[in-house]
């Protein structure tokens, strides 16, 4: 096995079809299906199964892509142990994370590390949602940033945060000034806290039903009896909350946009009622090495995280 030829079979697997692979390697269907016979003649097992529209990795293929992925695995800890013996002085850490939290944690981030090791690059990869893991998994990036719970046998886990779900207003609304007469501020919490029962038909900025903050939305609603007007929908939290700075609509956000938005036009509210908390973690795979540069980032996102709980 050489990269070349795992790489091939990497696409391959991923993409499903030999035309979507073919045209992401640049190469012609023949040419990759050649190569890919040739592969599977030498080892004298199949790779992919070739019934029907797309192919499946047979049992062999999987086999031949995870001891693949060890290789690469060994290959990049070389590399860190060697940037190590450099003392940290060049290299990069790519680090996957949503764009949300990019926008909102990252910049801090990327300031306090700079500071730290100058000479480290930090290479920012934005995925959603399962993509995120799919491609944290496959070994795209050093480190990332996620939702617990992931797969125990899959990733390490080092907490940065338990993140609380708020309700953002803009300060020019009706509803503001409505809200900020019934807060109460409670001892224990750094917002003022409402009742979600006076968020009934109030203009709000919603998203999919798969997203989290939306899913807290729909089950105070049922909750409480209560329902809210959907002014305007979108996909993303970033979208979301601009929204929201414009006057749109209210939003249930995450905690993080609270903490380093620095949106002076929207105020934040607990809610009285108990809505569930998400942990927030720096992940990376399991046997994975973490050079000096790389642990002293999970450390200070830890760090960011305990400033922003």
């Amino acid at each position: 096995m050489n990269m070349k030829q795992l790489r091939y079979v990497q696409v391959l697997a991923q993409e499903g079809t030999f035309s979507r692979a073919a045209e992401a390697l640049h190469i012609s269907q023949p040419s990759l299906s050649q190569y890919i016979r040739k592969i599977e003649t030498e080892l004298g097992v199949s790779l992919f199964d070739r019934t029907g529209g797309e192919i499946r990795v047979t049992d062999a293929g999987r086999v031949y892509l995870d001891v693949g992925r060890q290789m690469l695995d060994l290959e990049h800890r070389m590399d860190q142990e060697f940037q190590d013996l450099a003392d940290g002085r060049t290299g990069n850490i790519v680090l996957g994370v949503s764009p949300y939290r990019c926008i909102h944690l990252m910049p801090e981030a990327a300031r306090r590390f700079q500071a730290m090791y100058p000479g480290i690059r930090l290479v920012i990869e934005e995925r959603t949602g399962d993509s995120l893991l799919e491609d944290a998994e496959r070994g795209k990036f050093d480190l990332a940033i996620a939702n617990l719970p992931v797969d125990s046998q899959t990733f390490e886990t080092r907490l940065m945060m338990r993140e609380e779900v708020l309700l953002a207003v803009n300060v020019e609304t009706p509803l503001y000034r409505r809200l900020i007469d019934q807060a109460v501020s409670g001892d224990e919490s750094r917002l003022p806290t409402v009742d979600g029962k006076e968020l009934d038909g109030a203009d709000f900025v919603t998203l999919a039903q798969s997203q989290p903050t939306q899913q807290c939305l729909d089950r105070l609603c049922d909750a409480e009896g209560i329902s809210v007007h959907s002014v305007a929908s979108c996909r993303t939290i970033e979208t979301q909350f601009a929204m929201v700075r414009a006057g749109i609509g209210a939003a249930l956000v995450p905690s993080a946009i609270w903490a380093y938005s620095k949106a002076d036009q929207v105020a934040f509210f607990s809610l009285k009622q108990e809505i569930p908390h998400r942990d927030v973690a720096v992940i990376w795979r399991k046997y994975q090495y973490l050079s000096k540069a790389m642990r002293a980032f999970v450390e200070l996102m830890s760090e960011l995280g305990g400033e922003s709980g």
